[in-house]
């Protein structure tokens, strides 16, 4: 479900750029803002879903 949702975020870049009235290189800024988190928290988040497990 994760890797869909960073691939879809990618598909919306051309419709955020056109609602946005900005170029793509800029829009892609904000695919950046959201994926760079992502990316960064990834090991905390393995570290705690080790810790509380499946539910």
């Amino acid at each position: 479900m994760s890797a869909a949702d960073n691939w879809v975020a990618s598909l919306f870049l051309p419709d955020i750029s056109v609602d946005f009235g900005s170029p793509i290189s800029q829009a892609s800024i904000i695919l950046t803002a959201y994926l760079f988190p992502y990316g960064v928290l990834q090991p905390f988040y393995g570290f705690y879903s080790d810790w509380y497990g499946c539910k």
